[in-house]
């Protein structure tokens, strides 16, 4: 008998092994495909609610887009940011919605990874065009040679790791002087002032540091009702993996145990040593 998905996640969500999480994630795509939904999901981020003045998007979004939430939280982590002409990195791409949202936002040519392999499929199926492109990759092993791009993009996908100190050693490999790591996610506390003090010690300088906790929260507040016949599973896993209110993520946010934070990050150019 074939396991549920919620077989391959840990009770405490933020314990799931790397393996629970490939497994999950590529049971997923199957299920998206088998209920006849793959085609408009192309989303899987918790998605951003403005709750106040302070928003950064320097996009509008139309009236009636789909999974509209997702797409703000997206322009949230971008910000004013001019990604034309560069070469762009999403790890831990998923269905490819982020990446293809960039790639059309942008004259950039994107690369999307993620360890999901039923992902990556789907992607190249889909996301068709000369400025986009996916492969399987592991965000602990970026497969992408050494300063080869622009910005790194990581939405709602690092605290999946299990390895925080090796994941920003990679980005910092793979990023040329300049490059901006665009970050967000949802990490405890003492996770964030980890990431801030490696990062620093990695060469980069952090210049937003905001915590969009609320706005998250607002947006898995307008959740969709009908999760357990899409995924299947109604196991209460499911519902913390899609941080549904009353979920232990979901309270664990609204408690300050965790915090949903955008950080954008450039890579400091090495001193140049002056004339002697």
């Amino acid at each position: 008998m074939n396991q549920p998905m919620s077989a391959h996640l840990a009770d405490d969500l933020l314990s799931t092994t790397a393996d629970g999480w490939h497994s999950f994630y590529d049971l997923l795509s199957r299920r998206l495909e088998a209920v006849g939904v793959a085609d408009s999901s192309f989303f899987l981020n918790y998605g951003y609610v403005p709750t106040d003045s302070h928003n950064e998007s320097s996009f509008a979004i139309r009236d009636g887009t789909f999974n509209a939430n997702s797409v703000r939280l997206v322009f949230e982590v971008i910000g004013s940011l001019d990604l034309n002409d560069r070469t762009v990195v999403e790890i831990g791409c998923g269905r490819g919605g982020n990446s293809r949202l960039v790639a059309e936002r942008f004259s950039a040519q994107v690369i999307g990874i993620d360890m999901s392999a039923e992902a990556i499929g789907f992607c190249r199926k889909t996301h068709l065009g000369d400025s986009i492109d996916f492969t399987v990759g592991d965000a602990l092993d970026i497969p992408l040679a050494d300063e080869s791009c622009d910005a790194v993009l990581n939405v709602e996908s690092s605290h999946s790791y299990g390895n925080l100190p090796k994941f920003l050693s990679e980005v910092r490999r793979i990023c040329r002087p300049g490059a901006w790591f665009l970050h967000t996610d949802f990490l405890s506390p003492d996770d964030w002032d980890f990431v801030r003090m490696r990062l620093a010690k990695l060469g980069f300088s952090t210049g937003d540091d905001r915590d969009i906790t609320a706005n998250v929260l607002a947006s898995r507040d307008l959740a969709s009702s009908n999760w357990e016949q899409v995924y299947g599973d109604g196991n209460a896993r499911v519902a913390n993996f899609l941080a549904l209110p009353g979920s232990a993520i979901y309270e664990q946010m609204r408690a300050g145990l965790l915090e949903y934070r955008i950080l954008r990050s450039q890579l400091r150019a090495p001193a140049t040593s002056g004339p002697r």
